[in-house]
């Protein structure tokens, strides 16, 4: 099981726009617990998205 911090820089990394393949070399995940935790974790990804600046 991933930790908590793991998770939290995973969602980070995807709000970026990092590809899984990045995040995955970065914090040693399979592509398909990326695949995953993106569908997981969708809500939180978008909300810093929108945090972001310069976004529309």
């Amino acid at each position: 099981m991933k930790s908590d911090a793991t998770k939290q820089k995973f969602i980070q990394l995807r709000a970026e726009g990092l590809s899984y393949a990045k995040i995955s070399e970065q914090l040693h995940l399979s592509k398909s617990t990326c695949s995953s935790w993106e569908n997981k974790f969708a809500d939180e990804i978008a909300t810093l998205q929108g945090q972001r600046p310069g976004r529309c």
